[in-house]
This record gives structure tokens, C-alpha cells and sequence, in this order.
């Protein structure tokens, strides 16, 4: 038996395949199309957040089943009127005056309420969205703090 063919028997064997996974992963890192999730590599030192669209009692509703726009989507449509009108003022969002806010904020009201009604699922009389920040304090340790902020009443 020659060389090329003792190498060539090493190489199909099962655990030569894992030895070049393992090397391969170790080469790509997380790097897309390699890891499904590459945004979790680097984490950012900004904020994450996520919207809770409640009752006036602040109770949590399934917006989704009455509306048909997940939280996600109605936080999107949001952030979009907040970017558009701001633009239009030539100001960023972060400078918006809260009488900017409470107008973008009544658009994306009637907007979910004109949802709700075509589905025969009325909101209740007081919606309150709030937008929850989400900070990574590395004092101590990893710890999450999160920070509620109301984007409006209506």
C-alpha cells in the first residue's frame, strides 16, 4: 500500500471530516453566510429596545390579533413618520419636540384604530405605547437594566 493511498483512507474517515469543520469554523468565524447570526458577534454599546402597545391600565395587548401588525411592525411605522416628518423639518428625531412626537404618535394611532375597526377588533378607548431600552451595564458583570419610555396616550 503507498503513501497516497494510506493519506487518501485518512482523509475519507468520519473524523477527518469533523477535524476540517472544526478548522473551517475556526477560519470563518462569524462571519455570514457561515453563522445564521453574526449580529450577535459584536454587540453593540447602544440601546436595544422594544415596544409595548397596552391598554390604559398599561396591561400588554395582543395588538397583532386586533390590528394584524406585530409590535415590531408598529414600532417600524412609528420610527418611520417620526423620520419622515423630521426630515421634512429638516431636524434628526433625537431633536423632535414632543409636539412632534404626540403628532406622529396620533397618525400611528388612527392607523392601528382604522386596522382594529376593518377586522371588527376595536382597541381599547386608551392605548398607550411605550418604547422599553434595553442597556448592558458590564459593572460587576453582565446586567441588563431596561428603561420604559412612553411614546404616547390615545
Amino acid at each position: 500500500m503507498s503513501m497516497w493511498s494510506r493519506i487518501a483512507r485518512m482523509l475519507i474517515h468520519p473524523v477527518m471530516m469533523m477535524v476540517v469543520l472544526v478548522l473551517l469554523c475556526r477560519v470563518v468565524k462569524n462571519a455570514y453566510p457561515f453563522n445564521s447570526f453574526p449580529m450577535y458577534a459584536d454587540p453593540s454599546p447602544h440601546p436595544s429596545d422594544y415596544l409595548i402597545v397596552a391598554d390604559g391600565a398599561g396591561n400588554p395587548i395582543n395588538v397583532k390579533h386586533m390590528t394584524g401588525l406585530s409590535s415590531a411592525k408598529v414600532k417600524k411605522i412609528y420610527t418611520e413618520r417620526l423620520n419622515r416628518t423630521c426630515s421634512k423639518l429638516d431636524i434628526e428625531p433625537t431633536e423632535a419636540t414632543p409636539e412632534i412626537r404626540a403628532k406622529v404618535f396620533a397618525e400611528t394611532m388612527r392607523q392601528l384604530r382604522e386596522l382594529a375597526d376593518k377586522r371588527k377588533r376595536p382597541l381599547p378607548d386608551k392605548v398607550r405605547i411605550t418604547n422599553v431600552l434595553i442597556y448592558q451595564d458590564y459593572k460587576d458583570g453582565a446586567a441588563f437594566r431596561e428603561e420604559p419610555q412612553v411614546l404616547g396616550e390615545g
